[in-house]
């Protein structure tokens, strides 16, 4: 076998083991309803399909009327190169867990994503 050969075999082996996208990263804010118990949520959040870590970024922060805020990074693995396609799955799938209000993006991999200038908001 050939250098040639060996480079193939060794990339063709690799490309069997590799993730064929790499992970994406992102900060959002979380608006609680008042008896969200934070540890379930992000136990719930973990098992979601694609995601691969879920941390809390900074304690709850709790308001008169009831409501909670929460700040989370969660690293996943999405399923399209599209990156709106995929924050808004991964928005839909977040919000449809018991308690959350609503989902705002804070960033993705490291970059502000607005629409029109708006912080989007799921």
């Amino acid at each position: 076998m050939n250098s040639k050969e060996k480079k193939e075999l060794a990339r063709l082996i690799e490309s069997a083991y590799k993730l064929e996208r790499k992970l994406s990263n992102s900060l959002m804010t979380l608006k609680l309803e008042r008896e969200t118990h934070v540890p379930d949520l992000l136990t719930r959040i973990r098992i979601l399909p694609g995601i691969a870590v879920v941390a809390q970024k900074d304690k709850v922060a709790r308001f008169f009327d009831g409501d909670a805020q929460l700040t989370i990074r969660i690293k996943f693995l999405s399923k399209t190169d599209d990156i709106l396609k995929s924050i808004k799955n991964l928005s839909k799938m977040i919000k449809n867990l018991p308690g959350v209000k609503s989902v705002a993006l804070e960033t993705y991999n490291k970059r502000k994503i607005t629409m029109k200038g708006k912080k989007l908001i799921f």
